[in-house]
């Protein structure tokens, strides 16, 4: 019998810390799509712009998530953060 192995089964981090080499797949689907996001906008992207990408209201309660996972996604090495709270892709 073969188990798959995907983010967040058998505590593996759904965002684990970047590494040389480390692609996207590793990542669970929904911080893929927000990689695809930032990575296919002009410039910095903002929380706010992320979470109209992803087709979700553009409330505190919508957006607030999305800025968590970005912040976590830029803390473990995924995207680099700008003074104005700004995501790119690194």
């Amino acid at each position: 019998m073969t188990v798959a192995v995907t983010p967040g089964a058998a505590g593996m981090r759904l965002v684990p810390y970047r590494a040389d080499g480390m692609g996207r797949e590793v990542l669970a689907s929904d911080y893929r799509r927000i990689m695809e996001i930032v990575a296919d906008a002009d410039g910095p992207v903002m929380a706010k712009d992320d979470a109209r990408a992803l087709g979700r209201e553009l409330t505190p309660a919508k957006v607030e998530p999305v800025r968590g996972q970005l912040r976590k996604l830029a803390d473990r090495g995924w995207l680099s953060r700008t003074g104005a709270g700004r995501y790119l892709p690194r």
